[in-house]
């Protein structure tokens, strides 16, 4: 097993990667429209929902969109968003 270097300079054995992997795919892999992409997200959000109790760390969701043609673009100039969830007041207090 290959060892990294830790913190202080010391080997250390590499982390076991424990990240769930979810793959959204369109049938015969032929590309999703934007709304199949936002039926399978909600898809996976409703699945995800049986473990409540738990929490994500964080998420890294990555699209390769196209256009018409096949060409892969770009909606924006810095080619990603990020989003914090909406909290409410009542949500923050327990209310």
């Amino acid at each position: 097993m290959p060892k990294r270097k830790g913190k202080g300079g010391e080997d250390s054995p590499p982390k076991p990667n424990t990240a769930f992997k979810i793959k959204l795919r369109g049938k015969d892999n032929a590309p999703l429209s934007v709304q199949d992409l936002v039926q399978g997200l909600y898809e996976i959000a409703q699945r995800l929902l049986r473990y409540k109790d738990y929490r994500v760390k964080w998420v890294t969701l990555y699209l390769t969109m196209i256009d018409e043609h096949g060409n892969e673009v770009k909606i924006n100039k810095t080619g990603e968003w990020t989003l914090y969830p909406y909290k409410s007041a009542a949500d923050e207090h327990g209310a």
